[in-house]
C-alpha cells in the first residue's frame, strides 16, 4: 500500500478514535437514569404495534409491541426529546420533562402524501426530503409493500427520470441523465455503505446478489453528479439501500411469490412457474445486543433475447433473416451468436500456418500442402468474406435464473451513543447478462463482511467484496468456436472443392454454405452438446469461452459530524475520507498479466468536508468540497455548492452546481480480452507497449472507413491507403462533468406535491471505445527477418486489403480501446413529479422527464459512438388507495418511454416506444398477520425491449403472501 494511503489512514483514525474518546467520556457524565412507558395509537385508538421510539440525538431506542406498549430507561437528566415513526403515520415528537413519565400516550396520524420525509443521502446528514439541496428520489417500506411491480428493484424504474435496462428477471441496471449502459459504469450502488459493483467489473450486477426485500427499509436514489460526497464514479448517479435494523424492525417475516409467466411466446417455453420465497428473523435484548437473519430464494425461467436484425443495418428495422439481408451470405444477427464475419482466405492461412508449424500431425500437413497448390483460387476481402450459420440464444443457453441470498447481522450498543455492527451477506446466482457478449453467469457469487461502528457524530466502516465468477461464460464467443470448429473447415472443404472444379466465387460460396449447414451440429444434440462442454471448460485466456474472475475490493472509511463541537446553530460541519484497493484476479482470462506473471492491484483513497448555515429557516447554504487520488491518474477535486431559498414555510427554491469525475474502471484500464469481433485492451501505457501499438501503428476504423470510400470513388488502393493517418495516444484521463442544477419542491396543504428540476450538465475527457486495426505479425512481437516493412507504404496497403504487396497475406487484428473525446459533451433536461391526495384515501400521481443529448455530432465527427442510450421522453402514471376498505388496497403504474438509439460495444439500433403497465390489488388477513397479493407486471403482455441484445420482455402474474409479526 502506498504512503499516501497510509498517511491518510492514520489521520482518519486519529480523528475519528479522538471522537469516539470524546463521545465515550461525555456518556459517562450522566448519572441519572430516565424512565419512561406508555401507549402508541392510530386516531381511532388502535394500537400500533413497531412504532419506532427513539431519542433524538442518540442511538438509544425501542419498539412497541403488539399491544403498542413501549417502555425505555435512558441514561441521561430530562429534558430530552422521543421522535415516535413508523412508515404510513406522520412522525410524532414528545419532550421529556421528568426522571419517570408513565402512561404516556402518543397518537400517530396515517398520512397518503409523504412529502416531509427524512431522507440522509442528500447531504449524509438528517434532514426533510423537502429541503433537500438536490434531487432525491425515495421509497419507503410502505412504498416496497405496495408496488405494482414484481419486486422492489424494478419498482425503482417508476421513479422520476430513472433509465432501466433490463438484461434479465434478477439483472437490471439503473441510470438517470443519460449514457445508460448493461453494466453502468456511471452509476453507484450501496447497499448499507458497502458498494455493490462486481470488483472486476466495476458495476452493480443488478440486485442477483443484492438485498432482500422483506430487509429494505429504504431506497434512496440521487440523480446526476455526487461525487463530492461519495467519490468517484458517481457522475450519473447513485442508488443507496439501507435495511432494517433489528432493534427497530423485530419479529418474523415471511414472503412467498407464485407466479408464471412465458404467456403466448412464440420462442420461448411454454408457460413457466415463476417462484420466490424469503424470510426475516430479528430480535433485540435489553436495547443492548440485536441480531437478524435473512434468507430469500428466486427460480424462474428467463426471457430470451429475440433481437434477430441483421448488424449491418440496424438503423432500420431491416432484415432479420439470412433470406432478408442484403447480402445474405453476410447476414449477422443481434442475438445470433457465432457468426462472426471471416474469409475462406484467413481460414486457408490459419490451416497452411498450422500444417507447417513444427510438430503439425500428417494430416494438418497434407491438409496444408493442398491448400497452398491452390491458394490463388481462394479470395480475401469481401469476396470471401461469410459469416457461419449462427445459433439463437434459446437454442443452447440455459435462461433458468436463480437468485440465493443469505445475510445476517450482529448489533451491540455499548452505551446510549454507540453501536457496534458486524454483518455478513452473501449472494449466490446464475443469469445472463449484456456486455460486449452475452454472458451466461453460472453460480456466480459475492460476498460482503462489514465492520461498523456509529455514533450519532460519527461512523467508522470497513468492508471487502469478493466476487466468483463461477462457472461464468461467453455464449457468443461459445457459439463461434463450436463454428471454428466445424462450420469452418466444411466451409473451407466444400469451397475448395467447387472452385478446383470450375465454380465461380459465387457459385463456391453457395456450394460450401450449403455443405456446412448440412454438416452443422444442431443445438440439442449430443455433438454439440459434448463441444459445449469442453469449451466452457477451458478459459478464455488458453482459446475456451469461461470467464474465470475473483477479483476483490477492500475499502475503509470514516466520517465526523463536529455539532457536538461547533454549534451547529452557528454552522454544520462534516469531514470524512476513505481508502480503497482492487486487487484484481481473473487468471489472465479477463485482466493483462504483469511482466512477473501477476495482475494488477489498483489504490485509491479520498477526503471531503461539508460546511452548511441555515439562516433563520429561511436559507440554506452548504459548500463541499472533495479530493480523490488514483494511483495511475492525477488528483481530482469535487467542489458542490447549493443553496435552499424556503418561502412562506412551504415552497423551497434550490439551486446548485457541482462537479463530478469517473475513474476508469478497472477493465478501461487493464482488460485484455479476445471478444471475437476484436480484441479488448486497457488503457494503461503498459498495455500500450505491450501491443506496440506506437511502433506497430494503429488505424482506426473511421482511417479505414474513409480510404474505402475513396476506392470505392476511383481512387487507388495505394492512394488511398496512404492517405490514412495513424492514430496517436495522448494521455488517458478520468472522465469529468459539471453540472447546474435548480428545483423546487413542496407539500401545498398537505395534499399536493410537487418536485421539479431543470439541470444542464458538461462532460469534459469523455471516456468513449473506439475501434482500431494493426497488423499482427510485428504487433505483439519482434519477428528477425521479416518480409514486412512495418509503416512502409506496403504496409498501409496491407492493413487497408490484408495483402501485402508481393509477398502475401498478412492477418490484421481489431482492437477495442477507451479514449477521451476531445471537446465538450453537453446534456440538458427536466423533470416533473406530482402527487394528489384525494377524499377516502385514494391518491393519483405521476412524473414527466425529458433528456436530450446536445453534442452528439461532435462526438459522431470524433469517430465515437455518441451512446447517450436514453430516450427523450418517458413518463409514469400511478393510481392507488392503500385502504379502499379496512383491508383491501389497491396500486395501479402505467410506464411509457419514447423511441431511441441505443449504441454500445456489441452494436447499435433503434429501441421502440413502448408502454407498460404493472397492477397489484392487496388483501389483508388481519387476524393471521398476513398480506395477500395478487398482480401482475406489464399485465397487457405488450411484448417490449429496454436495450440492444437485451430480452423481449413479457407479462408475470403472480399471486404472493406476506406473513409479518407486527403487521399493522
Amino acid at each position: 500500500m502506498s504512503t499516501s494511503i497510509r498517511r491518510i489512514i492514520t489521520i482518519c483514525l486519529a480523528v475519528m478514535f479522538t471522537g469516539t474518546s470524546f463521545a465515550l467520556a461525555n456518556s459517562e457524565t450522566s448519572i441519572i437514569q430516565t424512565e419512561i412507558s406508555g401507549t402508541i395509537t392510530d386516531v381511532a385508538g388502535e394500537p400500533l404495534a413497531g412504532v419506532n421510539v427513539r431519542v433524538d440525538g442518540k442511538l438509544i431506542g425501542t419498539v412497541s409491541g403488539v399491544n403498542g406498549e413501549f417502555s425505555l430507561t435512558v441514561n441521561q437528566d430530562p429534558p430530552l426529546r422521543l421522535i415516535f415513526s413508523i412508515v404510513g403515520f406522520k412522525s410524532v415528537t414528545v419532550d421529556i420533562t421528568d426522571a419517570v413519565t408513565e402512561g404516556l400516550r402518543v397518537e400517530m396520524e396515517e398520512q397518503t402524501i409523504f412529502g416531509d420525509d427524512v431522507v440522509v443521502s442528500a447531504s449524509r446528514v438528517e434532514e426533510s426530503i423537502l429541503k433537500s439541496p438536490v434531487s432525491i428520489e425515495k421509497l419507503d417500506v410502505l412504498d416496497i409493500q405496495t408496488a405494482a411491480a414484481t419486486n422492489f428493484y424494478d419498482a425503482i424504474s417508476n421513479l422520476k427520470g430513472v433509465d432501466f435496462s433490463t438484461q434479465s428477471l434478477t439483472f437490471s441496471s439503473v441510470n438517470t441523465r443519460g449514457f445508460n449502459a448493461n453494466g453502468n459504469t456511471r452509476f453507484v450502488q450501496l447497499i448499507d455503505g458497502i458498494d455493490n459493483q462486481a470488483p472486476g467489473l466495476n458495476f452493480s450486477v443488478g440486485n442477483i446478489v443484492g438485498i432482500s426485500e422483506l430487509d429494505l427499509a429504504t431506497a434512496e436514489l440521487l440523480p446526476g453528479a455526487a461525487s463530492a460526497l461519495y467519490g468517484p464514479n458517481a457522475i450519473n448517479g447513485i442508488l443507496l439501500l439501507n435495511s432494517k435494523s433489528p432493534f427497530e424492525f423485530e419479529g418474523f417475516t415471511f414472503n412467498t411469490k407464485l407466479g408464471v409467466n412465458h404467456i403466448d411466446s412464440n420462442v420461448e417455453n411454454d408457460p413457466q412457474l415463476y417462484q420466490s420465497y424469503s424470510m426475516r428473523f430479528a430480535k433485540s435484548f435489553n436495547n443492548k445486543f440485536a441480531f437478524k437473519v435473512n434468507a430469500s430464494y428466486l427460480r424462474a425461467q428467463d426471457f430470451v433475447a429475440q433481437d434477430y436484425r441483421d448488424q449491418s443495418g440496424l438503423l432500420e428495422r431491416g432484415a432479420t433473416s439470412r433470406a432478408e439481408a442484403a447480402v445474405p451470405r453476410l447476414y449477422n444477427g443481434v442475438s445470433v451468436y457465432g457468426d462472426p464475419t471471416v474469409t475462406v482466405g484467413l481460414i486457408a492461412d490459419a490451416a497452411i500456418a498450422a500444417g507447417n508449424a513444427p510438430g503439425a500431425s500428417a494430416e494438418a500437413q497434407a491438409t496444408a500442402a493442398q491448400l497452398e497448390a491452390v491458394r490463388t483460387l481462394i479470395p480475401d476481402g469481401l469476396a470471401g468474406a461469410f459469416t457461419p450459420r449462427g445459433y439463437t440464444e434459446n437454442s443452447f443457453v440455459d435462461n433458468t435464473t436463480e437468485s440465493l441470498k443469505l445475510g445476517g447481522a450482529l448489533h451491540y450498543r455499548v452505551n446510549d451513543v454507540n453501536e457496534l455492527v458486524a454483518q455478513y451477506n452473501i449472494g449466490y446466482g446464475s443469469t445472463v447478462y449484456t456486455a460486449n457478449d452475452r454472458f451466461v453467469l453460472d453460480d456466480f457469487s459475492i460476498w460482503t463482511g462489514k465492520l461498523e461502528l456509529r455514533n450519532p457524530n460519527y461512523t467508522l466502516r470497513a468492508y471487502t467484496t469478493q466476487e466468483d465468477a463461477g462457472d461464468t461464460y461467453a455464449a457468443n464467443t461459445l457459439a463461434s468456436l463450436i463454428n471454428q470448429r466445424v462450420y469452418f473447415p466444411n466451409y473451407l472443404g466444400a469451397f475448395v472443392q467447387a472452385r478446383t472444379t470450375g465454380a465461380t466465387v459465387d457459385e463456391a460460396h453457395l456450394a460450401a454454405r450449403s455443405f456446412a449447414d448440412a454438416n452443422q451440429p444442431a443445438a440439442n444434440s449430443e455433438t454439440f452438446r459434448d463441444l459445449q462442454d469442453e469449451i466452457r471448460s477451458i478459459p478464455i485466456s488458453e482459446g475456451g469461452a469461461r470467464f474465470l474472475d475473483k477479483s476483490d475490493l477492500y475499502h475503509a472509511e470514516g466520517q465526523y459530524n463536529f455539532s457536538n463541537i461547533i454549534d451547529p446553530e452557528v454552522v454544520q460541519v462534516i469531514a470524512g475520507a476513505n481508502v480503497r484497493r482492487y486487487a484484481l484476479e481473473s487468471d489472465g482470462t479477463l485482466f493483462a498479466l504483469q511482466d512477473n506473471g501477476d495482475e494488477f492491484d489498483i489504490d485509491e483513497w479520498g477526503a471531503f468536508t461539508q460546511v452548511s448555515k441555515n439562516f433563520n429557516e429561511v436559507l440554506d447554504l452548504t459548500g463541499s468540497v472533495r479530493y480523490d487520488k488514483n494511483e495511475y491518474f492525477d488528483g481530482q477535486f469535487s467542489p458542490r455548492l447549493s443553496a435552499i431559498l424556503t418561502l412562506g414555510g412551504v415552497h423551497n427554491i434550490r439551486a446548485s452546481f457541482q462537479r463530478g469525475f469517473r475513474i476508469p474502471t478497472t477493465q478501461d484500464q487493464f482488460i485484455d480480452l479476445d471478444v471475437v469481433s476484436r480484441r479488448l485492451v486497457g488503457s494503461n501505457p503498459a498495455l500500450i507497449d505491450r501491443y506496440r501499438f506506437e511502433s506497430n501503428p494503429v488505424y482506426s476504423a473511421e482511417e479505414i472507413a474513409k480510404a474505402q470510400a475513396a476506392i470505392a470513388g476511383g481512387a487507388s488502393v495505394s492512394d488511398a491507403a496512404q492517405g490514412m493517418q495513424e492514430f496517436v495516444f495522448d494521455d488517458f484521463q478520468p472522465e469529468k462533468i459539471s453540472t447546474f442544477e435548480v428545483g423546487y419542491k413542496a407539500l401545498i396543504g398537505g395534499k399536493l406535491f410537487i418536485d421539479a428540476y431543470y439541470y444542464f450538465s458538461n462532460y469534459t475527457d469523455f471516456i468513449a471505445e473506439r475501434t482500431f486495426t494493426q497488423g499482427v505479425p510485428n504487433g505483439l512481437r519482434e519477428q528477425p527477418g521479416s518480409q514486412y516493412t512495418v509503416g512502409s507504404p506496403a504496409w498501409k496497403v496491407a492493413i487497408l486489403t490484408g495483402v501485402y504487396p508481393g509477398v502475401g497475406a498478412v492477418p490484421t487484428q481489431s482492437y477495442g480501446f477507451d479514449v477521451n473525446a476531445g471537446g465538450n459533451v453537453r446534456s440538458n433536461g427536466w423533470a416533473l413529479t406530482a402527487e394528489y391526495s384525494l377524499p377516502k384515501g385514494f391518491s393519483v400521481g405521476g412524473n414527466v422527464a425529458y433528456n436530450k443529448l446536445l453534442d452528439q455530432d461532435d462526438l459522431l465527427e470524433q469517430g465515437f459512438n455518441a451512446s447517450y442510450n436514453t430516450p427523450e421522453w418517458r413518463y409514469n402514471l400511478n393510481f392507488q388507495n392503500r385502504k379502499l376498505t379496512d383491508n383491501i388496497g389497491f396500486k395501479i403504474n402505467y410506464r411509457w418511454q419514447d423511441a431511441f438509439l441505443w449504441e454500445s460495444s456489441i452494436g447499435k439500433g433503434v429501441i421502440p416506444a413502448f408502454g407498460t403497465m404493472d397492477a397489484q390489488v392487496s388483501y389483508k388477513l388481519s387476524k393471521y398477520n398476513t398480506i395477500m397479493k395478487l398482480g401482475g407486471s406489464n399485465i397487457l403482455n405488450e411484448r417490449y425491449e429496454t436495450s440492444l441484445a437485451n430480452p423481449t420482455l413479457g407479462a408475470i402474474y403472480y399471486i404472493s403472501f406476506t406473513f409479518d409479526q407486527f403487521l399493522n
